[in-house]
């Protein structure tokens, strides 16, 4: 494990040396370009729903469009009524870079997510289960701090360091469709409701490390 480790940090500050130096005028070459675009991973929400970018770069600043979907599968329990669905998510944000020199840069950005599923709820105590549908929308505001370059060609690479994220607002809707055996719709409904909270509670969790790759011309 620690070769792999040394491996892996020598390999990392390799490219990120090489980045540096190749990209050593970005802030002129964001200058000259007038659109580019790419793809991001890594450990956060925005990475995962919304892994696609549109952006007009500027010296100073860069603005642009992000957009997404995902389908996930989670669970919520509330009065001992058990709900899980697969959910997919759809994910649309306009954002803002601010640079503060050549490739440090803070991120400001406006979410709108929702999401559709068919849950299925179960009394643990009765074993009466239930069908429902669940709606969410959730609007964020996330905030960071990255550094990106841009390569004399064109070739783009970044990583925005750490993101924070706080809901605007957010909401979910819930109906039971279908029920058997001893099951209240009530709290059926109100379990529904919890697991919806918990799809939008989840998009505010903040990110670290999401790498960025894209061209720019």
């Amino acid at each position: 494990m620690n070769v792999f480790m040394r491996a892996t940090i020598l390999t990392l500050s390799s490219l990120l040396l090489t980045t540096v130096i190749f990209g050593a005028d970005s802030s002129s070459n964001r200058k000259e370009n007038i659109v580019s675009f790419g793809v991001r991973a890594g450990a956060g929400w925005p990475a995962v729903t919304t892994p696609f970018f549109l952006a007009l770069p500027g010296e100073n600043w860069s603005f642009g469009l992000e957009y997404g979907s995902k389908t996930f599968t989670s669970d919520s329990t509330s009065s001992g009524v058990k709900s899980s669905g697969s959910f997919n998510i759809t994910d649309t944000g306009l954002f803002a870079r601010y640079f503060y020199g050549n490739s440090f840069n803070s991120i400001l950005a406006i979410n709108s997510m929702s999401s559709e599923m068919t849950v299925t709820s179960t009394n643990a105590s009765t074993g009466g289960t239930a069908k429902g549908s669940l709606s969410t929308s959730a609007t964020r505001f996330t905030t960071g701090i990255g550094n990106h370059w841009t390569m004399d060609w064109g070739f783009e690479i970044g990583i925005d360091w750490l993101t924070a994220s706080a809901l605007l607002s957010s909401s979910s809707s819930a109906s039971v469709t279908e029920s058997s055996g001893s099951i209240d719709t009530t709290d059926t409904e109100n379990s529904i409701k919890e697991l919806g909270k918990l799809v939008n509670a989840l998009s505010a969790i903040p990110g670290i490390f999401i790498f960025s790759i894209g061209f720019s011309f």
